[in-house]
């Protein structure tokens, strides 16, 4: 009982401390001037991908390179599988042909480099550590990109507004200071998460891959889910296509090379030959379904939705 109930309460601290974290940095960004481009690619980027850092970054840094890998790969997958097929499903999906020729083809190179990598016996240190660095250069070539799209940023489908600069030292304290606890619902929360997860894994003799990429990355990409929701019931395609391409790059680059540096995750058996294949194919069609007529129908987020509740079965009854 008390494994269940570590692991909601650490969920909900992660989902609120992540929230918190984003919504008073962007404030504080914003009285002291930063360009809304800047505050969409750092904060807001980093912020919605918080949960997954903390979690796997924590996982890993115990002991527990199956929980970290299982967040990662398990995100990526529901990304797609659940949560863009069901923005698909509720509206077709029609983005900005941009999206799908530059951002797209990225995360499906970044999904098969990930797999060749994988396929070596799993991530070091040092893989980690260019990992980071990959993301910082396309974080650059982003803002690049952002900047020639006009004054409007997106990051992670989250729309940053002008804010005219008011800097007061006493409100600059006050959103400093729910950042600071955001940061320690984060940790708290992830702590809990992490600890619940081994439990229940151990309880039910299961792997910690299973709960961690079933539970765990579900659970995480809630933010995600809603976003692209109300995203396709406002038909907009853009934010919700955007979202789900940005949070899988993300997780890859940011999440699991933090988890990376914390320590080494290999990576054999099953979870070699099928987990990491799977998310690479469901990046491949996803990207390929959308680059089709440059759209996304109902049918085809449904294919998407029926493959991702197989691939679920399959991981509970292995």
């Amino acid at each position: 009982m008390l494994a269940y109930l570590l692991f909601v309460l650490g969920l909900l601290g992660v989902l609120a401390g992540a929230q918190l974290l984003v919504s008073s940095s962007s404030r504080l960004a914003a009285m002291l001037g930063v360009p809304p481009i800047v505050v969409g690619l750092t904060i807001v980027s980093f912020g919605t991908s918080a949960p997954e850092i903390v979690i796997s970054g924590l996982a890993s840094y115990q002991g527990h390179p199956e929980t970290a890998l299982g967040n990662v790969v398990g995100s990526n997958i529901a990304n797609v599988g659940l949560v863009l097929a069901l923005a698909a499903v509720i509206y077709p999906l029609r983005p900005d042909r941009t999206v799908l020729r530059r951002e797209g083809p990225v995360m499906v190179v970044i999904s098969l480099v990930f797999l060749a990598v994988a396929f070596t016996g799993g991530y070091e240190r040092w893989h980690g550590a260019v990992m980071l660095a990959v993301l910082a250069a396309l974080l650059v070539v982003s803002l690049r990109w952002s900047r020639e799209a006009g004054p409007g940023a997106l990051a992670g489908g989250v729309e940053i507004i002008q804010v005219r600069p008011r800097l007061s030292v006493w409100r600059a304290m006050g959103q400093a200071g729910y950042a600071v606890v955001g940061v320690g619902l984060l940790f708290g929360g992830g702590q809990a998460l992490v600890s619940g997860a081994v439990d229940i894994a151990e309880q039910f003799s299961v792997p910690q891959f299973v709960i961690a990429s079933t539970l765990v990355a579900i659970g995480t990409s809630v933010p995600e889910l809603a976003t692209s929701v109300v995203a396709a019931l406002r038909k907009q395609a853009d934010i919700a296509v955007g979202n789900i391409i940005g949070s899988n790059i993300f997780n890859l680059l940011a999440v699991l090379g933090i988890a990376s540096l914390a320590g080494a995750i290999p990576v054999e058996g099953i979870v070699q030959q099928v987990d990491m294949p799977v998310m690479a194919a469901f990046s491949i069609v996803a990207v390929a379904a959308a680059r089709w007529r440059y759209s996304m129908t109902r049918w085809e987020g449904g294919a998407l939705l029926a493959a991702y509740v197989l691939y679920l079965s399959f991981l509970l009854v292995r």
